[in-house]
């Protein structure tokens, strides 16, 4: 009786396991297939998240930039300068209208070319002679954007002779990089260390009590200007030192600021009139110039503006003798500045809040999320969260609850549950993504 019970216990077992493999394939096939369920519809949901409302805001959108602006000299105020809304007149920010006859002489410093052409331009301006040559020296255009902050920085240099013999600058035939603890310099052509240069440079840095590694430097590297004032280097410490090559021969000197402004991103501007050395921009915000004292030394001018995001703010300066125009700008206002020219102190500002466009009101409403594979502050492709909206949430929580009840039937809990929490996250776009699902993806 025992040899007949051996046999079916064994039977029995054999039986067991091959249930529970099979009941182990099935709930691996059932993982997988979930699994790729999900991956399926996220990757179509960040597809729909940016091409959606891409072509949304393709369809709707209407131009609501902010307009140019300059600081009239005559009037002593802000213009707004929009022919797209007067085409035959412009106005300051008082609110005072003016014809277009009247653009050229209200605005003599920066239409002094042309009234010069026809013989209107002022001999005179507040006491100074308006001579074209020093009009032009002393014009100042700039342009900061915040993608100039996230592009990549050459880790290294190339230094011009500041006092050319031929008067032309022209390239040296190597290049720099600042290491933890020198200054090296490499030759272009065989990639070998110039070691009696490099022991040179370095040498003199320390002298002049620079701290290594630099945590950045910042310089102009091409021979399509005028002259050349080196790089401006930010030892280990924070302080801003002026390292140039002068008749082969290294100059280096602590420009101080860093005393008056915890100096955060510098850029180089080798200007006409040689007033300046470039644009400082501080850990706090704070926005000026660096230039020369009458000592030889260096000195901080703070711009009277408010302070600066370099992250997110784009900003534009258009200068003159006697004035400068400041603008501040980003996706949610504009302020802007009359500034005179010898001390950067605020003359006049003028504020605008960002116009709420067609665009604008449909995203708020429809897109709780927008992505996109690019930025407006920066020109590497990634993913990105462009948009944000409480408002839309609303409506993709209805759509989520519609989208669970009207599939309940055809879709198994778990995954009915899934896509309902996409739609919910995402909105019209993340329904748009489940329909375009294959109906063997989500039966």
């Amino acid at each position: 009786m025992h040899s007949f019970a051996e046999p079916s216990r064994r039977k029995s077992r054999k039986h067991f396991c091959s249930s529970c493999a099979v009941l182990r394939n099935h709930l691996f096939s059932f993982l997988m297939l979930s699994v790729i369920y999900v991956a399926i519809l996220v990757l179509t949901t960040v597809i729909t998240s940016w091409s959606i409302p891409a072509l949304v805001k393709k369809i709707v959108y209407e131009s609501n930039g902010y307009p140019l602006m300059y600081y009239s000299s005559r009037l002593k105020e802000l213009c707004i300068i929009d022919f797209r809304e007067m085409n035959d007149a412009f106005r300051d920010v008082k609110g005072n209208v003016y014809p277009r006859s009247q653009y050229d002489s209200l605005l003599p410093l920066m239409n002094y070319r042309q009234l010069a052409m026809n013989g209107n331009l002022p001999d005179s301006l507040e006491g100074y002679a308006m001579d074209v040559k020093v009009l032009r020296s002393k014009q100042v255009v700039y342009r900061f954007r915040p993608s100039d902050v996230y592009s990549p920085q050459p880790k290294m240099g190339v230094l011009l002779e500041a006092m050319p013999k031929r008067g032309s600058l022209s390239l040296p035939g190597d290049y720099f990089r600042m290491n933890d603890n020198e200054m090296v310099f490499v030759n272009a052509e065989t990639n070998s260390v110039n070691d009696a240069k490099s022991k040179m440079f370095t040498d003199e840095l320390l002298k002049k009590g620079f701290e290594f590694p630099a945590k950045a430097f910042w310089g102009n590297p091409t021979v399509r200007k005028a002259y050349e004032e080196g790089y401006f280097c930010l030892d280990n410490k924070g302080e801003l030192f002026h390292v140039k090559m002068v008749n082969g021969r290294p100059f280096v000197k602590n420009t101080g600021v860093s005393k008056q402004v915890d100096v955060k991103w510098f850029v180089m501007r080798e200007v006409s009139d040689k007033r300046f050395y470039g644009y400082l921009f501080g850990q706090n915000g704070e926005l000026g110039i660096v230039e020369s004292n009458d000592d030889g030394g260096y000195r901080f001018i703070k711009m009277d503006v408010r302070p600066v995001d370099i992250t997110k703010d784009d900003i534009t300066i258009m200068g003159n003798l006697l004035y400068w125009t400041v603008r501040i700008y980003n996706s949610e206002s504009m302020d802007c500045y009359g500034l005179k020219t010898s001390t950067l102190e605020s003359l006049t500002t003028y504020h605008q809040e960002k116009e709420i466009g067609t665009w604008d009101r449909v995203a708020d409403i429809v897109f709780p999320v927008i992505l996109s594979p690019s930025s407006p502050d920066n020109g590497y492709i990634n993913c990105y969260v462009l948009h944000f909206s409480a408002s839309a949430w609303i409506l993709s929580v209805i759509l989520a609850l519609l989208v669970f009840v009207f599939m309940r039937k055809r879709l198994a809990l778990q995954k009915n549950l899934i896509v309902s929490a996409v739609v919910a996250l995402t909105g019209i776009t993340g329904v748009i993504a489940f329909i375009l699902l294959p109906k063997n993806r989500f039966e």
